[in-house]
């Protein structure tokens, strides 16, 4: 019987011993239905999860000064790295600026849905000098009838 790869969609001879076979023989499908597995199981797994964290954390112990070598071995990489990092940084900075000007308008619903309460407010330019304008002020619930408010 033949099918089609799910990784490279190439037909593929299915081996007899296998009869659910998705994926061919090749190096890199192997490795996608390996890495598809993995993934999985960290997801549905606790416990398998658990033990590829500290199986990952014994071996960064053991072989502290790896990314060190790596690197200076590696100077392609450490260049690419730079490059990379300015992109992301650009992109971060990008992100920044773009949430400082968007209200998120249900922020607090996620975190505490009671807001009522006494809260001190502070003039953010004077937060850390004398507090002489601290207002106090009574925050209450009115209503939880508004869209998206649990």
């Amino acid at each position: 019987m033949r099918r089609k790869c799910s990784s490279c969609q190439k037909m593929f001879a299915v081996y007899a011993h296998i009869p659910d076979q998705q994926y061919c023989s090749e190096r890199k499908c192997q490795n996608k239905r390996r890495q598809k597995w993995r993934k999985q199981k960290m997801a549905s797994d606790k416990d398998y999860k658990a033990n590829q964290c500290d199986a990952r954390k014994r071996w960064c112990r053991k072989n502290q000064d790896y990314w060190g070598r790596y690197r200076d071995e590696h100077p392609h990489y450490v260049k690419r790295n730079r490059q990379l990092q300015r992109v992301r940084n650009r992109r971060r900075d990008a992100d920044k600026r773009q949430c400082q000007t968007i209200a998120k308008r249900y922020a607090l619903t996620e975190k505490k849905t009671d807001i009522s309460g006494y809260y001190k407010m502070i003039p953010a330019d004077e937060q850390l000098i004398a507090k002489s304008d601290v207002l106090l002020v009574k925050i209450d619930l009115i209503s939880n009838s508004y869209p998206n408010y649990p």
